[in-house]
């Protein structure tokens, strides 16, 4: 098992640094060595991929909790027992359409009634009734015959009494409840022996911009744990997923590990009090993954408030100063939760609907932020820089030419199929925006599935062309083949890295494109921009201190000086009196290009899989 193991890390390791640009993490010297560790991951963004990104980055053996509906399946099964994945029936994969309808009397608000229903075979005790999506379920108390059974809570909602009373709309459909004995017990055996768990507490996966409200199971497993095994100290390492464009080929992701969370033996002893007590330290240990959760995330309430606060980090960062992938996520994260907190300031207000408009301006100029001042190159300068990478661009072109139509198969079927299961997740699900989170897994599982078959191909026809074309020997057509099957996976990766340079190429050329036609048309969006930029510097100046104390000054990512140095260069160029070199105009911004959401795409982009 261990080469298996061994093997499977080999594999997705470099199957993800071929999907990825860069991958960074952040605070693991934060993870315990050894001992019991449960790892709480958020947000679960990225399905599969989540748990490989956690098992390559953390430093541990984790064997993460499971849904045994994917674990039935082959290609996550598989892979997933191998990793030491434990199983977990989740009641919602067992739910049913109940037989007959039913009927209630407001008179008893416990007692259901059914007409051609089976109850004692279909329902029992604890199980849910479901009545639609909207309305909350009823949990069965005891089922007394086919045809009636009693409630745990009377049956008052309004609009649940309208339903139940309505004899053409009464179906449902059943939840069982689900005895989690087995799966608490191997996640205690696991923790006892020094063992580490992971867990996305907010269930499934989802292409949201906020965290889901997070599930008590967690609580359970390390409380539970804790009290089964009195000498256990079970510490909770929260970790924060964030994706920069979470289903495109050749983005980003940082990972990050926080603080270890160590539960008191206080927690412990409530807890085992059970009831009241039990639910209370549940509760508390949960408030605290929680927080510790939304220190290390990226996450908005929703879609518009998120683009905003990618905007506003855009037009505060300085032109000549360049972050990195940590120092931009830590700037997101600060910048969102400033805007949460006062979003309802007048200045606040004032600015955003600015903000947005700005963004719609860039939508019609056809530009990103980062390209806006660029668009302000003298004709004189734009016009050879502009030839010398468009041809720079054809010569790239060419290199890339072979890998990119021998891969092509696997590309063009991994973008086919990963489009088809985006729709089927959205279809099945409630929680997902547009099923997004499901497509780099599938990108992933495709693209693995097929390059040993492709490869094969490629070897097969190589040996086929040099033993029946060019007449060699079956010795040397073996060697040919060989070298074949050697040198392509070369070729692939050098097709990668020249995509990714000429993709960086390829989104400059737009804003030289419109310093050599428009020059003096985009000059209003450039000055739109500059008074957006000032007056976000000069508000975060003033919330700033308020939001972070007295140490906001020292630990600012952006320090003052550098704000006001880009506000005078921003100056600069509006007079004509800039120095080109100030902005960096040949360079090529890595972080600035592929800075754009971290986990949406545009508005006219949601339903594209790229």
């Amino acid at each position: 098992m261990d080469f298996l193991y061994d093997l499977l890390i080999f594999v997705f390791t470099w199957t993800l640094k071929g999907f990825f640009r860069e991958i960074r993490a952040r605070g693991l010297h934060k993870v315990p060595r050894a001992g019991p560790v449960i790892f709480v991951c958020a947000p679960h963004a990225n399905q599969m991929v989540d748990p490989i990104m956690l098992t390559l980055n953390c430093g541990r053996r984790v064997g993460f909790l499971a849904a045994k509906k994917s674990m039935d399946k082959p290609h996550i099964g598989i892979p997933g027992r191998i990793f030491g994945a434990i199983p977990v029936i989740r009641p919602q994969d067992l739910v049913q359409a109940g037989k007959g309808k039913l009927d209630f009397d407001p008179a008893a608000p416990t007692i259901l009634r059914g007409e051609n229903t089976t109850f004692t075979k279909q329902l029992h005790s604890r199980a849910q009734i479901n009545l639609n999506k909207t309305l909350a379920p009823l949990e069965v108390l005891k089922v007394i015959s086919d045809t009636e059974l009693e409630l745990k809570r009377p049956v008052t909602e309004p609009a649940a009494v309208a339903y139940l009373q309505d004899t053409a709309n009464a179906t449902y459909k059943i939840t069982p409840h689900v005895d989690q004995g087995d799966m608490f017990d191997a996640v205690t055996a696991r923790l006892e022996a020094g063992g580490a768990v992971g867990i996305f507490p907010e269930g499934g996966s989802h292409d949201r911009p906020e965290l889901l409200p997070l599930k008590a199971g967690v609580t359970i497993m390390a409380l539970g744990a804790m009290a089964q095994v009195p000498h256990l100290n079970v510490q909770i390492v929260p970790v924060g997923l964030n994706y920069f464009h979470a289903d495109k080929f050749r983005s980003r992701a940082v990972i990050e590990f926080g603080d270890p969370i160590q539960i008191p033996h206080e927690m412990v002893e409530q807890y085992i009090k059970g009831g009241a007590d039990k639910r209370a330290a549940c509760g508390l240990l949960l408030d605290t993954i929680s927080t510790s959760l939304r220190a290390i995330t990226t996450t908005a309430p929703d879609y518009d408030t998120l683009m905003v606060i990618q905007a506003t980090r855009r037009l505060y960062k300085p032109p000549h100063k360049r972050l990195n992938l940590d120092e931009t996520l830590q700037l997101s994260r600060r910048i969102g939760e400033g805007y949460v907190k006062y979003r309802d300031h007048p200045r606040v207000k004032e600015l955003t609907a600015h903000v947005l408009e700005y963004n719609r301006l860039l939508t019609y100029y056809g530009v990103r932020d980062h390209q806006v001042h660029r668009t302000a190159v003298n004709r004189l300068l734009a016009l050879p820089r502009l030839a010398f990478r468009l041809a720079e661009l054809a010569f790239l072109s060419v290199l890339a030419l072979p890998g990119f139509i021998l891969s092509a198969p696997i590309w063009f079927t991994a973008r086919r199929v990963a489009s088809a299961k985006m729709v089927e997740a959205k279809a099945g699900s409630s929680v997902k925006i547009w099923g997004k989170d499901v497509v780099a897994t599938w990108k992933v599982l495709v693209t693995l599935g097929l390059v040993p078959f492709v490869l094969s191909f490629y070897s097969s026809v190589a040996f086929i062309f040099a033993y029946f074309i060019l007449g060699l020997d079956r010795h040397r057509s073996v060697i040919v083949m060989g070298f074949t099957a050697l040198f392509l996976p070369t070729l692939a990766w050098a097709t990668i890295h020249i995509y990714d340079h000429g993709a960086d190429i390829f989104k400059s050329l737009r804003p030289l494109w419109l310093a050599v036609i428009s020059g003096s048309t985009s000059q209003p969006l450039r000055d739109i921009r500059d008074d957006l930029a000032e007056r976000i510097a000069r508000l975060i100046d003033d919330l700033g201190p308020e939001l972070y104390g007295p140490d906001f000054e020292s630990s600012r990512i952006v320090k003052r000086n550098e704000v006001d140095q880009g506000l005078r260069m921003a100056q600069k160029l509006r007079r004509g009196t800039y120095d080109p070199m100030d902005f960096r105009w040949d360079e090529i911004d890595e972080n600035e290009i592929f800075d754009e959401v971290f986990l949406f795409k545009d508005d006219f982009q949601k339903a594209k899989t790229l």
